[in-house]
């Protein structure tokens, strides 16, 4: 490249580079921009072995070829009608016919054309031509001396010369350059043109983010981690208009404040920005948000310095999160995006915040655009393409990680296998062709991705769910096959299809399995899943003929192997016959284990009274604070299951009311649990189920109605089981119409008739009245229609009337 007076570079697209040249004066350097170009063009008369003058000939030591060339290669005049005209800069304004001449005083017509020496002359007592001192004369005066400041760019019409381009320009091509080059990438013209012109864009067109900015802020952050006083560096202090700003900022609003911002001059802005920024990060990260909003508009503060700012209000800031998401998506939209040195933290903030359209649109517009794009980014892409089940994406995602062959990243590394893992759970089996097979293994596969045993362990889980536990069993196969050793996960899953399946058999199985590992055996999920199987053979499906004394007694001997018995004895569940076995360290139990063993005790002793005082014990060790107990009020299941306990005695009914009550209470009390506070669970779906239930079940349907309006005012909406719980109702109090009824509603809002809805309609006692009742209500149906139809009609005639009775009166008055 070539370097000029103003040391504006040359914008060097599809043109050689020549070696940096130093100037002596601005005519020098003109001097050799004219040879150059001569060179290069159809000039030059002749050729001779004689010695170049000093300063005017071949400036690389080439004595052995000398060029001479019209003198019309001194003076350049600019048509008016040619679009590419002179640049003129802010700084100076010149005439569009500015002349080079040799000496001042003397017309172009002057100038003598230099002779060359004829190429058959071997004299060398010819003296070669000798050329003045180049000055720039323009409009009758000469160029002011080089010591003033003076900004010119020229812009040559001639093809063969290169262009001069504004230093601002400049410096944004050589960044963009540099960045290219050290991350050895290239990418098309369009991208690069886009990456220019979102740089130009910016407060700092000639450095990405300015050095004070980052020392400041790096020294603010380190400060809020360490919890140390940070004190605003003197060079970043605010002056008289910084603190004008921000008092209209937080006095008159952002509005006031925008409008400010933009009547200020450029300059200003780069100056005020990172002052005022830093302000208000350390000061008031609210009005940062706003600040960041305000100042939003061209020139655009650089992509950085706004993620630095959003990252820092994310870390150390509790602002509002609709707040929080709405400036990302305004200030850190992915059309600003620079193509070369983008923040990859500033993208997967934005990806991690944005809803599944603005991360498809995002990475649409960087594979268009060129935007780098980081091993670590594109996993963020993946996963957010996994969270909204976008499966194609998702995978194209995955693509760019052996393109981009970042060192630590590759396709077998941990962090791509732990995506893939969560990819894997969409998948499916699908049958094609007779053929099953799933939907996305396959394509993993092709892309180069060998399944581990934590890939394996989300197949098998796959395979069982798809139904087919002979699918299920030969992805075990292939495990025990590869020596893949088995862990926690694996049996977790065989486990949980055992007692889906009811498979007891398999169960002991792997139970047996497990026996054989100390660490499994301590595991305490699997501790869990076996004491959830033995519950579901014991207690669930247990024989009608069976003690109720000694299942519980089976389940507490189960329990008393693995945790701790202190809670229960708390709960005075313990019969005083029960001597558990010795062990050394007990754990403590998890609220899945405790639940389990409150519910075999209610649903094994079936005894109202019993099942009262166990609920008032329970509320009362929450009140306390117990350390164990108090935080299972959090858990919804645990009053649903009181609730059940309660609904098959019909004078226990209002003990379901008081459980519901008191779950819906405004004001249930503060409890702390290791200064922790414990908020107890509001009544779901299926607590209202439960008690609709209850009172369906004694044919109690006011108190149904009752239900149902307390339903309405807390805002819960019916799903299935509440449809099907009301019709079992009616049908039970032989109330065809409400039934019908019923039905209508349920298929209006969208669900279909299943076999529990069918079920209690056996029992109506003139089952030919439901049809001749469904006939019936479809009649009123159509009456109701039809009356709504004609009455809109209606209404529709009576405005059209109205319209024409004014459109007459207004004409009659024009008239008139």
């Amino acid at each position: 490249m070539s370097t000029c007076q103003n040391r504006v570079v040359w914008f060097t697209a599809r043109l050689p580079s020549s070696a940096l040249r130093s100037r002596i004066c601005p005519g020098q350097w003109h001097r050799d921009a004219a040879i150059w170009g001569a060179r290069r063009s159809n000039y030059s008369t002749s050729v001779s072995p004689a010695a170049s003058p000093a300063g005017a000939g071949d400036r690389d030591g080439n004595s052995g070829a000398r060029t001479a060339f019209s003198h019309a290669l001194y003076r350049e005049r600019t048509d008016r009608g040619n679009s590419r005209s002179t640049v003129r800069s802010s700084y100076s304004r010149y005439s569009d016919t500015d002349e080079l001449r040799d000496n001042p005083g003397k017309s172009p017509s002057d100038l003598t054309t230099p002779t060359a020496v004829p190429a058959a002359t071997n004299s060398t007592e010819t003296s070669p031509p000798s050329y003045p001192r180049i000055r720039r004369v323009i409009s009758g005066r000469r160029f002011p001396s080089p010591r003033r400041r003076v900004r010119v760019i020229y812009q040559y019409r001639d093809r063969g010369k290169r262009r001069f381009v504004p230093r601002r320009i400049s410096a944004a091509i050589h960044r963009a350059q540099n960045s290219l080059k050290w991350q050895g990438r290239v990418i098309s013209p369009e991208s690069f043109r886009r990456d220019i012109e979102i740089r130009l864009a910016s407060l700092f067109p000639y450095v990405s983010v300015p050095e004070n900015w980052r020392i400041a802020y790096r020294s603010l952050y380190s400060a809020k981690v360490h919890k140390t006083e940070w004190r605003v560096p003197e060079s970043m202090e605010l002056d008289r208009l910084g603190n004008q700003l921000v008092d209209m900022l937080e006095n008159e609003g952002r509005e006031s404040f925008q409008r400010a911002w933009e009547s200020l001059p450029t300059r200003t802005k780069k100056f005020q920005w990172p002052r005022l920024a830093l302000w208000w990060l350390h000061n008031s990260p609210n009005f940062a948000l706003e600040f960041l909003l305000a100042t939003n508009n061209r020139p655009y503060p650089p992509f950085a310095m706004v993620v630095d700012c959003m990252i820092y209000i994310n870390v150390f800031c509790n602002t509002d999160e609709n707040v929080y998401r709405s400036v990302i998506s305004t200030c850190m939209d992915p059309e600003r995006w620079p193509t070369v040195g983008i923040s990859q933290r500033g993208v997967r903030l934005y990806l991690n915040l944005s809803s599944l359209d603005k991360v498809s649109r995002a990475f649409a517009l960087m594979r268009k655009r060129d935007i780098q794009i980081s091993a670590p980014t594109a996993l963020c892409f993946m996963k957010c393409f996994t969270k909204g089940r976008d499966i194609n994406r998702a995978i194209d995602a995955l693509r760019l990680i052996p393109l981009l062959n970042e060192p630590g990243f590759p396709l077998d590394s941990e962090e791509v296998m732990r995506h893939c893992c969560k990819l894997l759970t969409l998948d499916t089996v699908q049958e094609k062709d007779g053929v099953r097979n799933f939907q996305i293994l396959p394509k993993l596969l092709e892309l180069g991705v060998r399944p581990n045993r934590d890939m394996m362990n989300v197949v098998l889980s796959n395979a069982f769910k798809s139904g087919d536990p002979q699918l299920g069993h030969d992805m075990l196969k292939y495990m025990k096959q590869n020596n893949m050793k088995l862990d926690s996960y694996t049996y977790l899953t065989l486990l949980s299809d055992a007692v889906a399946r009811g498979d007891r058999a398999h169960i002991e199985e792997v139970m047996r399995e497990i026996e054989s590992s100390e660490e499994l055996k301590k595991n305490p999920y699997i501790i869990s899943k076996i004491f959830h199987a033995h519950f579901t053979f014991t207690v669930k499906q247990v024989d009608s003929f069976a003690d109720p004394a000694g299942v519980f007694l089976s389940m507490l001997d189960l329990y008393s192997r693995f945790y701790d018995l202190s809670p229960l004895k708390d709960l005075q569940l313990i019969p005083p016959t029960f001597a558990p076995i010795e062990r050394g360290v007990d754990a403590e139990p998890s609220p899945v284990a405790l639940y389990i063993m409150l519910a075999t005790y209610l649903r094994s002793k079936k005894n109202t009274d019993r099942a009262y005082r166990l609920y008032r014990r329970f509320r009362q060790l929450v009140m306390e604070g117990h350390k164990t107990i108090a935080p299972l009020a959090e858990f919804v299941q645990f009053p649903n299951e009181f609730i059940v306990a309660f609904r098959e005695d019909p004078h226990a009914l209002r003990y379901c009311v008081e459980v519901v009550e008191e779950m819906i209470r405004p004001d249930p009390g503060v409890v702390t649990v290791e200064g922790r506070k414990v908020t107890p669970a509001k009544p779901s779906v299926w607590t209202w189920n439960i008690l609709l239930s209850a009172f369906t079940f004694h044919r109690q349907q006011q108190a149904v109605e009752k239900v149902k309006e307390m339903m309405r005012k807390h805002g819960v909406e019916y799903d299935q089981t509440t449809w099907n719980t009301i019709i079992n109702g009616y049908a039970n109090a032989q109330d065809v119409l409400a039934t019908v009824a019923a039905i209508k509603d349920m298929e209006s809002h969208g669900y279909k008739i299943d076999s529990y809805t069918i079920r209690p309609l056996r029992f109506l006692k003139d089952p030919e009245r439901l049809q001749a009742a469904i006939d019936e209500l479809d009649r009123r149906t159509a009456e109701q229609d039809r009356w709504e139809q004609e009455v809109e009609e209606k209404e529709r005639e009576e405005l059209l009337e109205q319209g024409l009775r004014r459109l007459a009166a207004a004409r009659r008055q024009g008239k008139s």
